[in-house]
């Protein structure tokens, strides 16, 4: 099968996710969690919005909260969606070649060192299709998630559970607050400083995945959409769009979701919504 009629493919969990496939030939998005973007092809352009100037490299590291426009030159992408609650992107930034400011302030890494181990591994995710459990493995290792990392605020850790676990439901920043034994502003502060990204958005990007989920188990995307938490498929499709920087009708038709089961996971728990003290 041709590059060209075989579907792009993401590997997901609650802690990290990778897809392997084509992008909009100009990516824009808002980078809700820290991304690695590696082309399987020729290079790419980081269009900085304010200078217009361009960088080109086949890889970069883009930080949580970053607003980005990428020329993708219509080529494969491997894009892995890091967990910044396990300081991802604080392994990464070491391995990367050099780095730019971006819009003024905004740092974007370019060059990852193992650049040609990841393009070698993403091929095979898309011409083999290997499980879920097997691809997040070798994915991990892309990150190095070995290595020694300092932890994140446990206050954090659990909100950030809570807003994955509950995703469709609309949790309170003050009872999420209440939940983890800090005051509204010092939650806001905590969470914005440790992820990159507010709470609101956090929680948005995570009914995009829920919604995903959804789909596997054979809801059609509106369906899957509300049964995530979108008010419709209206809310939807306008949040995909700006987070993602596609069209969700597009990705449903050309993409192959695999989702790693429960009982393939790690021993960890996510845990739920305490509704007593």
């Amino acid at each position: 099968m041709s590059h060209a009629l075989r579907k792009a493919i993401i590997y997901t969990c609650p802690e990290r996710s990778v897809y392997v496939g084509r992008l909009e030939p100009v990516l824009r998005r808002s980078n809700v969690v820290s991304t690695l973007l590696v082309s399987l092809d020729d290079e790419m352009q980081l269009v900085d919005d304010v200078t217009r100037q361009t960088s080109s490299s086949k890889s970069f590291l883009i930080p949580a909260g970053s607003e980005v426009t990428i020329n993708t030159q219509g080529a494969r992408v491997a894009m892995s969606f890091l967990d910044d609650m396990d300081a991802d992107l604080a392994r990464l930034i070491p391995l990367m070649k050099k780095d730019v400011v971006y819009g003024g302030q905004q740092r974007i890494f370019m060059g990852i060192q193992h650049e040609r181990s990841i393009i070698q591994d993403a091929e095979y995710f898309s011409k083999e299709r290997p499980s879920t459990e097997d691809a997040l493995g070798q994915f991990h290792d892309w990150i190095g998630c070995s290595a020694a990392a300092t932890p994140c605020d446990e206050r954090i850790v659990r909100t950030a559970a809570l807003i994955r676990a509950n995703s469709a439901n609309n949790i309170s920043v003050t009872e999420l607050a209440r939940q983890v034994n800090l005051s509204v502003p010092r939650l806001i502060q905590l969470f914005k400083t440790a992820t990159g990204t507010p709470i609101r958005r956090y929680r948005l990007w995570w009914r995009i995945l829920a919604t995903a989920e959804h789909l596997t188990k054979g809801y059609s995307l509106t369906d899957a959409a509300i049964a995530s938490g979108f008010c419709d498929y209206a809310q939807f499709s306008r949040v995909y769009r700006e987070l993602t920087g596609g069209s969700p009708a597009a990705a449903k038709n050309n993409t192959e979701i695999r989702v790693l089961q429960p009982g393939e996971q790690s021993n960890k728990v996510a845990p739920t919504l305490s509704i007593v003290s």
